[in-house]
């Protein structure tokens, strides 16, 4: 809870309030107080994290969890092409999720509820998963001070070109996959829809400019839409970073204090990102 606040923002009052009501309706560790209190695992943060994202009145906690633990009619779909559906599937594994490839199917089935695709999306962060996710897929951006110069020529045909035209004619260099920083080139956004109740989880790269890769939802096919497009939409969301935080907590890796600073969280993607390929280390054992 303490974690939750200082990644947030929340006051922490509010998380404990939230964490009161979860507690007492079930949906988190209950047992004893002190020494003999429970500590609370991945399921109960994950619980945790739906309350606060799934309703802005506290002592509905219980009622939230519920709502958004049981989310069904779970979808992967690419927006990228072959390279992203790939790996995405390859992450998707992880979870069990084997593509589904009946004629007329729509983005790939993912089976269960979202609170145990929420479970696997926290833990990932820690497996190093969720950043293997992102090494195959290239980010990259236009320096400021190249696209200044572009600018500044007014016939400079390169500044009406494709990221990937740029990239093939050698104007632009990809990040390697050891630089790659999250928030920074490459995210993951959790967005829950209150009023309707459904999640989306948007994985983006930054494109010369934050681009789509793709999308998991669970909940109505439209999403937080399934009433109107025009209906009013409140919703409430999470990154990578709040996942990892809570995850590094729960297992004992670091302190409430230490993630407020974030720093343990960049600390373990950066060593994610630098460290050998799994592939790369079977054959170095080979």
């Amino acid at each position: 809870m303490e974690a939750i606040a200082a990644v947030t923002g929340l006051p922490a009052a509010t998380v404990f309030a939230y964490g009161r009501f979860a507690r007492q309706a079930g949906v988190i560790g209950q047992s004893g107080r002190g020494r003999s209190a429970a500590e609370m695992n991945i399921g109960d943060a994950a619980n945790l994290l739906m309350a606060i994202a799934g309703t802005a009145v506290t002592r509905e906690a219980g009622a939230a969890v519920e709502t958004f633990r049981n989310l069904k009619n779970g979808r992967f779909y690419d927006f990228q092409g072959a390279e992203f559906l790939t790996a995405g599937i390859n992450f998707l594994a992880g979870y069990s999720v084997r593509p589904d490839t009946s004629p007329g199917t729509r983005g790939v089935r993912i089976p269960g509820n979202f609170g145990n695709f929420f479970e696997f999306l926290i833990k990932s962060t820690l497996t190093g998963q969720l950043a293997d996710l992102f090494r195959h897929i290239p980010a990259a951006e236009i320096p400021n001070d190249l696209w200044a110069q572009w600018i500044n020529e007014k016939d400079n045909p390169h500044r009406h070109k494709r990221m990937e035209d740029l990239i093939r004619e050698g104007l632009i260099t990809p990040h390697q996959p050891e630089t790659l920083k999250f928030g920074e080139h490459i995210s993951v956004e959790v967005r829950f829809n209150r009023l309707v109740p459904s999640v989306e989880i948007e994985f983006l790269r930054d494109w010369d400019g934050p681009q789509v890769m793709g999308v998991v939802t669970f909940g109505p096919d439209r999403g937080g839409k399934a009433k109107g497009a025009h209906r009013l939409q409140l919703t409430a969301g999470f990154t990578q970073h709040t996942l990892a935080a809570v995850a590094l907590v729960v297992d004992n890796m670091a302190s409430p204090s230490a993630v407020a600073t974030l720093k343990p969280v960049d600390s373990l993607f950066a060593r994610q990102f630098s460290a050998a390929k799994p592939s790369d280390r079977s054959a170095k054992d080979a």
